[in-house]
């Protein structure tokens, strides 16, 4: 099944780039409106792609193309600010395990889609897999869930606007060539975080001058926003040959990716390592028991 080999690579690209990310920032995330508005920005860079496979879209598949751009910044928008308010470790299971399960529902009930029970099963160990793997466990006290009800409101939306936006993305590449509609969600995505810049603090917070990447470190940036760009590019072409419930659901591989790329160059570089023992290894083990098993289910089904 080729689009697996294809998410496989695309999650393995992805987790480079984060890894890049986290050593060239090793500090908090940050202002979500500016991390949003570069990411659409640089989404730009997909027009090089228009003499591959470019078509006018109808009015009808442009509004869906900019609609699946423009939540797709939307929801980066909120996950940003929860990741400001809560630990990585607490965002990406809720937003992780339930984007999913309502994309199931959303390509379900708008793009007709049916999976069979072998696939539900691995949708089901997949999801599973991925939110032990991507929770880094402690304790939360019922005091703080309420000081954090702002970042948890953040999480949540941006795991339903995230569904809505992949399930459009789907139907864009149901009724237009895969290029030409990636290309025109990269335009939404650009047409909408333009609007942030009519909100005067976040129009302050964009232009206002930051410190740049130099030498061996600009090289490592270049690299890291290389390899995310092309795992975007691998991800929405995944969609467009699967079901984008399965394609979704399979981000626990790039947490697996990152817990063993960690291990690796972690030895190396201390921005890189993770907090490890016993249970940590234990627990993240199952995980990617729980995922691969997953994977060979899908591979057969």
């Amino acid at each position: 099944m080729p689009w697996l080999l294809i998410v496989t690579i695309a999650h393995l690209l992805n987790a480079g780039a984060f890894l890049a990310d986290k050593f060239l920032l090793a500090k908090a995330v940050p202002k979500p409106a500016v991390y949003a508005f570069w990411i659409g920005i640089l989404g730009l860079v997909a027009l090089v792609l228009l003499p591959f496979g470019f078509v006018v879209p109808t009015l009808e598949q442009f509004a869906y193309a900019l609609l699946a751009g423009g939540t797709f910044e939307v929801a980066l928008l909120f996950f940003f600010a929860a990741l400001r308010r809560l630990e990585t470790s607490r965002v990406v299971p809720v937003v992780g395990g339930l984007q999913p399960l309502i994309i199931l529902v959303l390509s379900y009930a708008f793009l007709g889609e049916r999976l069979a029970r072998g696939e539900l099963f691995a949708l089901a160990l997949l999801i599973l897999g991925s939110i032990i793997i991507s929770y880094d466990g402690g304790r939360l006290s019922l005091r703080a869930l309420r000081s954090q009800r702002r970042g948890w409101l953040y999480a949540f939306v941006a795991a339903i606007v995230f569904s809505f936006s992949f399930t459009l993305t789907k139907a864009v590449f149901t009724t237009q060539p895969f290029i030409s509609g990636f290309v025109w969600i990269r335009i939404g995505a650009f047409l909408t975080v333009l609007l942030f810049l009519l909100r005067r603090e976040w129009r302050h917070d964009i232009l206002e001058k930051q410190e740049r990447p130099k030498g061996k470190l600009a090289v490592l940036f270049f690299a890291g926003q290389s390899a995310g760009a092309v795992s975007a590019l691998l991800l929405n072409y995944a969609i467009k040959l699967a079901s984008v419930t399965l394609v979704t659901a399979m981000q626990g591989l790039q947490y697996a990716f990152l817990f063993f790329l960690a291990i690796i160059l972690g030895k190396r570089f201390i921005q890189l390592r993770e907090r490890l023992n016993t249970v940590i290894v234990i627990r993240k083990s199952f995980a990617i028991v729980c995922i691969s098993v997953g994977l060979v289910v899908l591979a057969y089904t």
